[in-house]
């Protein structure tokens, strides 16, 4: 009996170490945010499990008003609602780095990033990770990958540009005091780097750009 009592505190306390650590649900399963129930999609990309799905937590401000407070803020293109439930959310980097992603998921770096453009052989990694072009023709993705990246735009204060036209993801790496490391996917108007995943470090932390979570590991 005491050894069997004692077998079970410990897969209990194996259980809580890998929920600690990262969540036990196997990559490609849908994931529930218990911060408001809302299910997200994800896909395992060599050893990384990514959202297949922006990230669309949080009370919607107008204008990139996003302060530091305890209540996550994300900004609707457009201050459009019923965009953030097709396109996600919109977050300053700043306020991606105040806890955004659910337990056992984080904001990537770039390094993390960099890894996954490395996986699909960075020529074409755009291409792969792109959701397919029956959504957006210009897009030309055919979502190999099963990233399911989507167009859904960019903002600056009042002001909102390329949806339809790029899709920008925060990381986690800051490029100084006012600038953050970025991932963009762009449509074929861009013709020098549409195929290809494109990282930079030159935007603003004030920008607003879409956030795909990556998940912990144990």
């Amino acid at each position: 009996m005491l050894k069997k009592f004692l077998s079970g505190i410990a897969m209990l306390l194996v259980a809580i170490a890998l929920k600690a650590q990262g969540s036990t649900e196997p990559c490609g399963d849908q994931m529930t945010d218990t911060r408001d129930n809302q299910s997200y999609k994800s896909v395992l990309i060599g050893n990384q499990c990514w959202m297949a799905e922006n990230l669309n937590v949080g009370t919607m401000v107008p204008d990139f008003n996003q302060t530091n407070n305890d209540v996550i803020e994300k900004t609707c293109y457009n201050n459009d609602p019923g965009l953030c439930k097709i396109y996600g959310g919109l977050y300053t980097w700043d306020e991606a780095m105040r806890g955004v992603c659910p337990d056992g998921w984080r904001v990537p770096s770039n390094q993390e990033w960099t890894k996954l453009n490395e996986y699909l052989g960075i020529v074409g990694s755009g291409t792969q990770l792109k959701a397919g072009s029956d959504r957006d023709p210009a897009w030309d993705g055919d979502n190999s990958s099963g990233f399911s990246a989507i167009p859904s735009g960019v903002g600056h204060e009042k002001y909102f540009a390329r949806q339809g036209h790029w899709a920008v993801y925060w990381t986690s790496t800051e490029a100084g005091d006012d600038y953050a490391w970025f991932a963009q996917l762009d449509n074929h108007w861009y013709l020098d780097r549409y195929t290809i995943l494109y990282q930079g470090d030159h935007f603003l932390k004030k920008n607003g750009f879409s956030v795909r979570c990556l998940r912990n590991e144990p």
